[in-house]
């Protein structure tokens, strides 16, 4: 057996401690994957004009470089782990320049198993992407054989595995055999926080805080790097400094440490806390990244459709009789083909000469009851109609009209409605008003009774070549096409973030197992239950897992709120929706991670 067959052998036999690490790779390539097949998949790529396509080119840069420094760090964390094997072998004769070949043989054999596997769970993956895009958006990407992507896939990760095996050579711990050998059973002595960088971390996330909350308007894009920059430091100290400060502090109150189980608990949290700085700050900011992404482009959207859907009729029509006339004839006619049973209504619009639109009381009334909305009595006096998500209501009110024979009607008060368009000067009239011989304009509105959504889009074709016509649901799905790429991809690099953000904490949660089971080990024989030590490391996984994802969340929630500033808005119930659905993710992950831990870890400490 020569020095090559030995080190794949090891490799292989020894699946359990290379399984995070060829995991996290996997995940990496499988990620990777999934883009590629969206990037050139025939009904994206054809009908992207050049803006869209240099932002899918963009995006892949960007996930293959994350993808680069996720398993490079994933890589050096497993490295970092392995110095008392490093000492062991180094014993038995290996010289450090074989030790360096046998972490290169290594990782070219876990990139080659995690490439060719990642791409397989790709396939899957992205066919659960695309099913998902069709039901949740009702964009229609059908199924292809990713040649282009697989083939770009197995390039790409082949020269990043190439590098890294050579790159990660220089990351091998440069310590003596004595400290290699010992690595683990050196305690680490005592740990202290600075003070400064403690209230810096207050001080730096408080002020980010409240600018972003503060600042309203078209100042939001302005402050933004500077707010950025102020939060990053911050939450860099908050990990690195104040985390640690604040399990000290905890520790000196004898009424939580010594209660139950807290004492083991916190015994090496502080610890454990400075260890994983660096990857707590990675996983807010890359969790924050994706919040904010996908929050922001689910936000817009919603937005915009929000303004359609203040619309309550599904077809509708505006003009005079003799413009209108043979589009409604043609539409019925449409209706009548297909089916489709409707409730029709048919609204005249008065222009006096103040350029104030009059509507009769029993028109209003009745596309009112179509729409399923509150009706109006106006009791021989007029009504101003506002908007109804109109704010600032005594700025656009009137107090009278002007109507035929310069007759003047009161306004006796205001009401907001969705009946009809009002964001001009709108007011609805007692039915005997003269007003018959003024301009006007017809507005004929259909609204359906047995339809659903893919009929209604099918019907609302008919706007293409029949202006001034209106589909709602047809001017909806036109909408979620044209955005369809780009969102796509906002939520698809979002959704990568975050996820990799949980590989992140899932790698370094099995990189410290070790340690974890020697010290359960010693308390297990001094008569420690299962059942207690259950509980204390579902607590040490879930101080693992939420700690970045709480601060994460605030961070998204602050930037989200600043986002919806722009448009003088608060934060919107489309907001909550992306950060809840993330919060129940990170849940689901947790309880499925520690349940596989704890087995893991229990099974190790009986076997003792």
């Amino acid at each position: 057996m020569n020095f090559s067959q030995f080190v794949i052998r090891n490799t292989l036999r020894n699946k359990h401690l290379y399984m995070a690490y060829f995991l996290s790779t996997l995940f990496s390539v499988m990620v990777f994957f999934t883009f590629t097949v969206f990037a050139f998949h025939p009904a994206l790529s054809n009908g992207l004009n050049k803006n869209a396509q240099m932002g899918m080119l963009a995006a892949a840069i960007i996930i293959y470089g994350f993808a680069f420094f996720f398993v490079l760090y994933s890589m050096d964390v497993f490295i970092q782990s392995r110095k008392k094997e490093f000492g062991l072998l180094m014993i038995q004769g290996m010289s450090p320049k074989q030790l360096k070949k046998m972490i290169f043989i290594e990782n070219l054999v876990i990139g080659f198993f995690a490439t060719i596997i990642g791409s397989i769970a790709g396939v899957g993956f992205s066919q659960v992407i695309l099913w998902l895009s069709n039901k949740l958006m009702h964009v229609n990407f059908g199924f292809y054989f990713p040649v282009q992507a697989l083939v770009l896939t197995i390039i790409s990760f082949a020269v990043l595995f190439l590098a890294i095996s050579v790159f990660i050579q220089f990351r091998l711990p440069k310590l003596s055999l004595q400290e290699l050998l010992k690595a683990g059973d050196i305690g680490k002595g005592t740990i202290k926080s600075s003070h400064i960088k403690t209230f810096l971390a207050i001080l730096l996330i408080g002020v980010g805080y409240a600018v972003a909350l503060l600042v309203k308007g078209m100042l939001v894009p302005i402050v933004m790097i500077p707010v950025i920059f102020l939060v990053v430091v911050g939450t860099r100290f908050l990990f690195n400094q104040l985390s640690v400060s604040i399990i000290e502090g905890l520790k000196k109150k004898q009424t939580i440490f010594w209660k139950k189980t807290n004492m083991v608990v916190f015994s090496d949290l502080a610890f454990r806390m400075k260890d994983n700085a660096r990857s707590f700050f990675l996983v807010s900011i890359i969790s924050t990244v994706a919040f904010a992404a996908i929050g922001t482009l689910y936000g817009f959207q919603n937005m915009i459709l929000e303004s359609m859907n203040q619309v309550p009729y599904e077809f509708q029509i505006s003009g005079t009789a003799e413009e209108t006339a043979a589009i409604k004839q043609n539409f019925s006619q449409l209706l009548a083909d297909k089916g489709i049973h409707v409730e029709e209504g048919d609204l005249t619009t008065y222009k006096n000469g103040d350029q104030v639109e009059l509507i009769k009381e029993s028109e209003y009334n009745h596309l009112a009851k179509i729409a399923k909305k509150p009706t109006l009595q106006t009791e021989g006096k007029a009504i101003q109609l506002l908007p109804s998500n109109m704010t600032g209501i005594e700025e656009a009110k009137v107090n009278e009209v002007t109507v035929a024979d310069d007759v003047i009607l009161p306004i006796t008060k205001t009401e907001k409605t969705t009946v009809v368009s009002a964001y001009g000067t709108t007011v609805v009239v007692p039915d005997d008003t003269n007003i018959q011989n003024m301009e006007s304009t017809i507005t004929t509105v259909w609204q359906p009774k047995n339809s659903n959504y893919d009929e209604l889009v099918s019907v609302g074709k008919f706007q293409d070549k029949n202006m001034p016509f209106i589909a709602k649901s047809y001017s909806q799905q036109m909408i979620t096409n044209g955005y369809a790429p780009i969102l796509f991809v906002g939520i698809f690099i979002g959704i990568v973030f975050f996820v990799s953000a949980g590989s992140f904490l899932y790698f370094r949660l099995y990189s410290d197992m070790d340690v974890d089971v020697e010290k359960f080990k010693m308390i297990y024989k001094m008569g420690l239950a299962k059942k207690e030590l259950k509980k204390m490391i579902y607590q040490q996984v879930g101080i693992l897992f939420f700690t970045p994802i709480i601060v994460s969340v605030i961070h998204g929630a602050v930037a989200l709120t600043a986002m919806y500033h722009m448009f003088n808005m608060g934060m919107q119930i489309a907001g909550w929706q992306v950060l809840g659905v993330f919060v129940l993710i990170q849940v689901v992950y947790y309880l499925i991670a520690r349940v596989f831990y704890f087995k893991k870890v229990y099974r190790l400490v009986q076997a003792s």
